[in-house]
């Protein structure tokens, strides 16, 4: 007998239909976009930002943030590694919480420290992160003293900062693996003039170890000023009383005499281009960089802005979904690529990729993804890409849409710190919605394909392959062969994309429908039972935690357990392999565009105990997530190339594993665990 559970979201609420056209009218690009009004902004006279904002998802708790707009790229050459001390450093005493107080009245009324009180340091800020509980009362209050104490309070005894070099010193011990040593390498030229290129916020072992005291006492004297700081308060708080803490704690702080200035690290463009091979023995898989020189990237400041950014992300989607399709073919090019724009460095932006091979062949796997890029900037994308492409962004910022009265606090600061630090606008969900009506159906394919032709001209690139060192007889390409590969690509003419027709709908006949031969209510649990002729139970229960949001799962005894040693594989892997054939006529690649802009899913399960099928969908697309079960039950695709290539990337992405030393502690693990079971993991 199978079991049938779905826990639905708002199921008595109404449906919202979504509608296109003229009805919405025009959005003028040149209008300055709003912010939310329901975040509350404001300076103090000290130059101290705080952001504010009530909200009671979840209830009872604060989420409190001291954002310091300093970072790595801040560092004087004796402080590398300085402003992470620094932060570390917040933890180790202040005026009002000696050494251990903080973690100890934060655990006591139940923060944890690591998962809830944390912090970090990056190349250009630091954030230090606290959410309160405030069941208590005099929670709040001290918590923002231990904001304040942070901000220019703590003690920086020099036993202390003896005692803190250990414990960064271990981070960066652990930190020390393949992708570290490479990155170390690579930076430099990622960054080639900048200094991004060399202050990794891990910063140097022996100014760690060895710097004086000053030194890092000198960075938080600097650069933690209010004039380079933000406090966001975002929760179960009336607005009021946070304002009234803000100003209670933050008003008398004041900004050191002579302050440096604080400007962004400056990136030039690549002089010319460069390709690089770097290996290290404990690296597990090959993978390629593919970057074009840095360009200056301006906040979006204006409504104008907002929708070009749309029309870079449509780019950039059409070129992933192309790039993942190739995944998808007999002996593939590579495991994975992507591509877009991005960049650590503020103030700038990069178009780039990745290419992962695993133990496959670079130069393949380089040109297919080069032939990808050039395809699109030469030909640009289809009519249908573009249809597609816009159906889902208006179906995820629908539902977003229809969610927004849940949205956890822990959501909101995260853009509320971007927009501190880098002017990401916080224009609200409301208005956002409005903006994809208006300029999702109005952006034309023409704008989307001039994307790629402002490629044409960033002509200077860095290409870096990197991966474990080469086998005895095996031999890597060059750097110089990478660079002569991809302008080889460039230079080659390419066919344009071509367009496959799909099916309209996922099923060609509509099932029989069975027949329920009993209904039952549980009132203690609020649930419903269903019990259908062919043995299935359904139970149905509506909740109030999503507005737009149904889960599924069905379930059977059974499971990995049943089978013995000669179908362990078949077994561990059986999921795996039929999903990524996909069901009745759709690979997976058609699956995904015939499913555009319908939010449902449905993935087949198979533990060690039990089997079934787990989904998701919104409220309109319910019918799509059945349909997708019934046709994972009924018609699984099977297909020889698809499960070539499964066996293809899976080879390729086991092959060099023992290389990593955690792979061997792992696998030694589990074997003494389980007595060298062979049906163990």
């Amino acid at each position: 007998m199978t079991f049938l559970k779905v826990i639905t979201a708002g199921l008595t609420g109404f449906v919202f239909v979504l509608m296109y056209g003229s009805t919405y009218g025009q959005i003028d690009t040149t209008t300055k976009i709003p912010v939310d009004p329901k975040v509350k902004i404001g300076k103090l006279d000290n130059g101290l930002t705080y952001y504010i904002r009530q909200n009671k998802k979840p209830e009872q708790k604060v989420e409190l943030r001291l954002v310091v707009n300093a970072g790595s790229t801040q560092e004087d050459d004796d402080q590398q590694g300085l402003a992470h001390l620094s932060e570390h450093m917040a933890f180790n005493g202040t005026t009002n919480f000696k050494k251990n107080d903080i973690v100890s009245f934060l655990q006591d009324i139940g923060v944890g420290f690591g998962n809830d009180l944390n912090a970090y340091t990056s190349f250009n800020e630091t954030v230090y992160i606290l959410p309160i509980p405030t069941d208590k009362p005099g929670n709040i209050e001290k918590g923002f003293q231990v904001l304040e104490d942070w901000s220019r309070n703590v003690t920086y005894n020099n036993e202390d900062i003896d005692g803190e070099r250990p414990v960064v010193l271990e981070e960066s011990r652990l930190g020390k693996g393949a992708d570290d040593r490479m990155n170390k390498k690579l930076y430099p030229k990622i960054f080639a003039g900048s200094i991004y290129g060399k202050r990794l916020p891990i910063g140097l072992d022996s100014i760690i170890k060895n710097s004086s005291y000053d030194a890092i006492k000198r960075f938080y004297h600097e650069w933690y000023r209010p004039d380079l700081m933000a406090v966001l308060v975002v929760g179960d708080i009336e607005p009021v009383r946070a304002e009234e803490l803000i100003k209670k704690h933050f008003n008398s702080l004041e900004n050191p005499a002579g302050s440096r200035p604080r400007t962004n690290a400056v990136v030039p463009f690549y002089a010319s281009s460069e390709g690089m091979v770097v290996t290290d023995k404990e690296a597990t898989d090959y993978s390629i960089i593919y970057n074009y020189s840095f360009q200056p990237d301006s906040p979006e400041v204006v409504t104008g802005d907002y929708r070009q950014s749309m029309v870079k992300s449509m780019f950039t989607s059409v070129l992933n979904q192309r790039l993942r399709e190739l995944t998808q073919k007999e002996n593939p090019p590579f495991l994975f690529a992507y591509g877009g724009f991005a960049s650590y460095a503020r103030g700038y932006e990069s178009f780039g990729g990745e290419i992962g091979v695993g133990s496959g062949d670079p130069v393949k796997g380089l040109e297919a993804y080069v032939t990808e890029v050039e395809r699109l900037k030469k030909y640009g994308a289809t009519a249908a890409e573009l249809e597609r492409i816009k159906k889902m962004m208006l179906s995820n910022m629908e539902r977003a849409y229809n969610e927004r009265d849940k949205t956890e606090s822990q959501n909101y600061i995260s853009e509320y710190i971007r927009n501190f630090l880098v002017k990401e606008p916080i224009p609200g969900i409301e208005t956002e919605y409005d903006y994809y009506k208006a300029f999702v159906p109005s952006i034309t394919l023409d704008e989307v394909n001039a994307i790629g032709k402002s490629l044409v001209n960033n002509n200077n690139k860095f290409v870096a392959l990197t991966g474990p060192e080469p086998s005895a007889g095996k031999n890597l390409p060059t750097g110089e062969e990478l660079l002569a590969k991809a302008d080889d690509v460039e230079k080659t003419d390419t066919k344009p994309y071509e367009e496959k027709a799909l099916a309209s709908s996922l099923m060609a006949s509509t099932p029989k429908a069975g027949k329920i031969v009993s209904s039952t209510k549980n009132t203690y649990l609020g649930t419903t039972e269903l019990k259908f002729g062919n043995g299935v139970t359904v139970t149905l229960k509506s909740t109030d935690f999503k507005n737009d949001q149904v889960l599924m799962s069905a379930v059977r005894a059974g499971g990995k357990n049943n089978y013995g040693l000669n179908d362990k594989y078949n077994a561990d892997n059986a999921v795996a392999i039929v999903s990524s054939m996909g069901i009745a006529n759709f690979n997976p690649a058609d699956l995904r565009k015939v499913l555009a802009g319908k939010t449902a899913n449905a993935i087949p399960a198979f533990t060690s105990t039990s089997e079934g099928i787990s989904g998701n969908s919104s409220l309109k697309d319910i019918e799509t997530m059945l349909q997708l079960t019934y046709l994972y039950f009924t018609a699984p695709r099977k297909d020889t190339s698809l499960f070539n290539s499964f066996i293809q990337k899976s080879k390729s992405q086991t092959a060099l594993m023992g290389a990593n030393p955690q792979t061997a502690f792992v696998d030694t693990l589990y074997k003494t665990l389980f007595g060298n079971n062979p049906l163990g993991p």
